[in-house]
């Protein structure tokens, strides 16, 4: 098997036919060489003229009553780069309004990326649980080791709060997330009981955050939710919605996060009868050969070929 190479949060949800055609024939995209990245340890400072420049454009931001205002000081802030970031992520510790957080987070998007995901970790103890939870999705979108302590103190938290009524479940999602980006399994828990029924809103950043935990362990663990019973036979009865949910849910994890062995225990459920798992199924056996990201909505017909054709491979 090739060395996993994660795919990009904006990457996962689309794919045309002729990549699913050149996955048939082996084709899978020749790995790429990255160059490592360099974390930065602090923002980039903003000189005096720059600085009041960015104040005026931040409110114009968050005031925009107007499209083409919004548009211009979004425009105006993305070409300073990542020192407007502090001023931006104070910014959205403060919004009230729903239009004026998604403008915010737009330019966060546009002038973060990878080289900040320890200065993403820094507001992962932030009093604004808006900033916590964009601080967590952003940093899972980047793989990070050296971000597992701030990333599994974020999930203890969130388990207290969320006890005490203090934060929500949306919180304790994103800093499971974190942690498996981070390379840590102690969110683990969390994605398993949320792959089925939480699996559309949280799908796509999951399975690029659980590359971080790819390997024997995580496999292992993920596959421990599936009995022998599962495996599907000839005229198999319908499944129970509790069956299809352990099952689907553990085939999406173990597109992200399944080593060489998981082929193995993927490659049965080719054959089912129920269509939901047949999907999850041809995902998993797609991510684990060829890196592909997951199909979304395939009609039976497509899925049964589709599964046959994977199958003659394995």
């Amino acid at each position: 098997m090739k060395p996993w190479i994660p795919w990009c949060a904006a990457c996962v949800l689309v794919i045309g036919a002729s990549r699913a055609v050149h996955a048939f024939a082996g084709q899978a995209p020749a790995p790429q060489e990255k160059p490592e990245v360099v974390r930065a340890e602090s923002w980039p400072k903003l000189d005096a003229a720059v600085t009041d420049k960015v104040k005026l454009d931040v409110e114009r931001l968050r005031k925009a009553r107007t499209p083409e205002m919004g548009a211009q000081a979004l425009d105006a802030l993305s070409q300073v780069g990542a020192g407007v970031a502090p001023m931006l992520i104070a910014a959205l510790g403060r919004e009230e309004d729903d239009g004026a957080r998604k403008r915010i987070v737009e330019v966060l998007e546009k002038v973060t990326g990878p080289e900040h995901t320890r200065l993403f970790a820094a507001e992962f103890a932030a009093k604004s649980p808006e900033v916590r939870k964009w601080a967590l999705r952003r940093a899972a979108g980047f793989l990070d080791p050296g971000i597992v302590k701030p990333a599994e103190a974020a999930l203890e938290r969130a388990r207290k709060g969320l006890e005490k009524k203090d934060t929500d479940k949306d919180e304790l999602l994103r800093a499971a997330i974190a942690c498996a980006s981070a390379g840590s399994l102690a969110g683990f828990e969390v994605l398993q009981s949320n792959a089925y029924d939480a699996w559309g809103k949280y799908g796509v950043e999951a399975h690029v955050a659980l590359g971080g935990v790819r390997g024997a362990a995580a496999t292992k663990l993920a596959a421990s939710k599936l009995e022998p019973k599962d495996h599907p036979k000839p005229n198999d009865p319908a499944l129970k919605a509790a069956d299809r949910a352990r099952i689907v849910g553990t085939l999406r994890l173990l597109a992200g996060c399944g080593d060489d062995s998981a082929v193995a225990v993927v490659k049965p459920f080719l054959d089912s009868n129920d269509n939901t798992v047949r999907i999850a199924a041809i995902n998993a056996v797609r991510a684990l050969l060829d890196h592909e990201p997951p199909l979304v909505d395939l009609p039976v017909f497509d899925a049964v070929e589709m599964a046959k054709k994977l199958k003659a491979r394995l």
